[in-house]
């Protein structure tokens, strides 16, 4: 992304992934946050899909406020960026993990913590080629869960993080079976099961629907990763594999 001063607010969005004509542009409106009216010509080469689950927005909003902050000459910041970006986004978790990159915790006070990713663990995405725009995802989540459910939801949470750290293929997949996030939206995107069972399948150590969906984000190791890719893309979808990023978009 570039972004410059100019004398009226403009923006050119190339390459496969923007937004529709009438869609909210996230970029602008987050550089319009972050330095208030003063224009500038705006240049975005997105590289992640939309409406996947893979934080497009939160890469859209981290993106425009820091190069709208450079542009004008401010100190475009890791923790300003993200306090856009979050306050934008409604929560932190996305906009932590675009901004810090690696494995990232965002409790419910104070600055997200980079943790340790074990370095036998490689993460793949599948990306179907159906959209499923956030607000429809989130709008299917109940008003409420039982206590149960939150219990096992805690434990699950704790198996995961505690699994992303120390690679334990026990603990990974302790943390299988949300039914906070996924279990309420199965019926949205089917897709997500399935693929989900092709992962594991493959030898990954934990699979689950990545963010709102309908992508799956399965852990696989240095020794599985490439049957868990093979396995995504003889089922006809788009796999990114790449190494993790471990310093976010800034």
């Amino acid at each position: 992304m570039r972004a410059r001063i100019a004398d009226e607010w403009s923006v050119t969005h190339i390459g496969e992934h923007r937004p529709a004509e009438m869609e909210h542009d996230g970029v602008v409106a987050a550089a319009r946050r972050a330095i208030g009216e003063r224009p500038l010509q705006v240049e975005v080469d997105n590289q992640v899909p939309l409406a996947r689950g893979v934080g497009s927005s939160a890469a859209a909003f981290v993106a425009g406020a820091a190069a709208a902050m450079r542009a004008v000459g401010d100190e475009a910041t890791p923790d300003r960026v993200f306090r856009v970006a979050a306050d934008m986004e409604g929560h932190a978790d996305q906009a932590a993990a675009a901004v810090y990159g690696g494995l990232v915790l965002a409790p419910a006070e104070g600055m997200p913590l980079r943790l340790p990713f074990h370095p036998s663990l490689r993460p793949v995405v599948a990306i179907p080629e159906s959209r499923l725009p956030t607000q429809e995802a989130r709008a299917v989540l109940p008003a409420s869960y039982t206590r149960p459910v939150v219990i096992r939801s805690v434990a699950r949470a704790a198996a995961l993080t505690a699994g992303l750290i120390t690679g334990d293929p026990q603990l990974l997949a302790a943390a299988h079976g949300d039914e906070i996030h996924e279990a309420p939206r199965d019926a949205m995107s089917p897709e997500v099961g399935k693929l989900i069972d092709v992962a594991k399948r493959a030898g990954a150590l934990h699979a689950a629907r990545s963010g709102a969906g309908p992508s799956v984000v399965a852990i696989a190791t240095t020794e599985t990763v490439d049957q868990v890719v093979g396995a995504f893309r003889e089922w006809g979808v788009d796999v990114i594999a790449d190494a993790l990023e471990t310093s976010g978009l800034i």
